[in-house]
């Protein structure tokens, strides 16, 4: 509920920017809004993701993963208030802004939350769940801006996080958090719930929880480092220069680092919210009303969220990163091609379904792996000590990438022409393939144990 709550921020501006830039019935008091208004509302979501990242990977370990979460939920519920009262594009900032906050809390502590709670077997495609709820969210932004009027939007959308903070509440806290706290029998009870057993006889045949159980007494009895001073057992373990200097923590900030740019310079994210520009550049066929064609982009990238969920954790999370970073390199390549031929002056209308077909198979093919498995592996693949600022490192990374790609692609695309953009992402790609092939391990069906032991070889 929070994944789609956000998605429906994010792609509310899809319908709304051309709604209020519209010369006349302006929805707003204050009129009609310029492009450089629209594009700061645009881009207030990436400053208030970077914000977002920062507040919750300073409090995901003070108060929890589960309160964590919880608070990202108010943001949401405020800033369409403010859609509705907005009578001036400031308060509209604000809103997507307070949407972008909520944004970067959840991608920090969704992850955590979920590796944290998922049996090893379905730990991916529990993870793979937060991108397809966030595009979930987004196409039904798309679809309420096409089928809704601009007023009746945000008394639906709000709806969703006032649900999600009345729901959410009642559900525990994960059970490492609570063993870290030394708070055991609270630890076993949070972890008899999310394996759903109820009584002793439901634990035969169960190895997995036994383990579970078995690696929380052992953080208990360890006790946390601060005991020996003195110090509050919740506090947050301070961490040293050493902490980041083991081959675990380099690597594994090396590979994050590399698929959030991957993430972001692969072309997705500026192809979806370019796509009637895309398309007018390129000379397309296409020839569906703007509301229209976004729904059908975000009905691609929704199915590609889904194929990923089904896929994750039976091919694993190298192979599909490889087959999605390998086909974007082509897709790209194809489509710069073709734009190319367009400024030469080469007569291409027998292949007018070329950027349709190609951009099609970009959104599909790199919501599959680029676009979601870095989330994934995020969460896996950092020591646990290190997990919550990594965390929050990479994310803002992620998060700046993102509003460069924003902000800036589109006068890049103007300088180098479409085809030069399309190429440049292409390179991004194969650099993306040849960095997964060469230097990422798997981690498919491996427990948090196995992967340590197999990035500090």
């Amino acid at each position: 509920m929070l994944g789609v709550s956000y998605g429906m921020i994010s792609g509310w501006s899809s319908s709304a920017l051309p709604t209020l830039q519209a010369p006349t019935g302006s929805p707003l008091e204050y009129g009609v809004i310029t492009q450089h208004q629209a594009s700061w509302i645009g881009g207030a979501l990436c400053l208030g993701g970077i914000a977002g990242t920062l507040v919750g990977g300073a409090i995901v370990d003070r108060i929890g993963r589960k309160w964590t979460a919880w608070v990202a939920g108010v943001p949401l519920v405020v800033c369409w208030v403010l859609v509705i009262v907005a009578d001036h594009p400031g308060y509209l900032m604000g809103a997507r802004f307070l949407g972008g906050l909520a944004g970067g809390i959840e991608f920090v502590v969704t992850p955590l939350y979920v590796s944290e709670i998922a049996c090893t077997r379905h730990r991916g495609t529990l993870s793979s769940l937060l991108i397809l709820s966030c595009c979930l969210g987004v196409e039904l932004a798309y679809l309420a801006g096409a089928l809704l009027h601009y007023h009746t939007i945000p008394w639906i959308s709000v709806g969703v996080p006032v649900f999600f903070l009345a729901s959410f509440c009642f559900l525990p806290e994960t059970p490492s958090h609570l063993a870290k706290a030394q708070k055991l029998e609270a630890a076993e009870q949070s972890l008899r719930f999310f394996y759903g057993i109820r009584s002793e006889k439901d634990t035969v045949g169960e190895d997995e929880y036994v383990r579970e159980l078995q690696l929380l007494q052992r953080i208990v009895h360890a006790g946390p480092p601060q005991a020996s001073q003195g110090k509050d057992p919740t506090a947050t373990v301070v961490l040293s220069w050493s902490d980041f200097t083991s081959r675990h923590a380099r690597h594994g900030l090396l590979i994050c680092v590399t698929l959030m740019a991957l993430n972001q310079f692969c072309g997705c994210f500026y192809m979806m919210n370019y796509a009637q520009s895309v398309f007018a550049a390129s000379g397309s066929v296409l020839s569906l009303p703007a509301s229209l064609s976004v729904i059908v982009v975000g009905l691609i990238q929704l199915v590609g969220c889904y194929v990923c969920t089904l896929l994750v954790d039976r091919i694993g999370r190298k192979i599909l990163l490889l087959i999605s970073s390998a086909g974007l390199t082509l897709g790209q390549s194809v489509f710069s091609s073709y734009c190319y031929g367009q400024t030469m002056g080469l007569d291409l209308t027998a292949f007018g379904w070329v950027p349709l077909v190609c951009f099609s198979v970009i959104v599909f093919i790199g919501t599959v792996g680029v676009g979601t498995m870095p989330f994934v592996v995020l969460a896996e693949i950092m020591p646990q000590k290190i997990k919550g600022f990594a965390t929050t490192f990479c994310m803002v990374t992620n998060w700046t990438f993102a509003f460069i790609a924003l902000k800036y692609f589109s006068t890049l695309s103007v300088l180098l022409g479409m085809h030069g953009i399309l190429m440049f992402f292409a390179i991004c790609s194969l650099i993306g393939t040849l960095f997964v092939r060469l230097c990422m391990p798997e981690t498919k069906g491996k427990s948090f144990q196995e992967i340590q032991y197999m990035m500090e070889k």
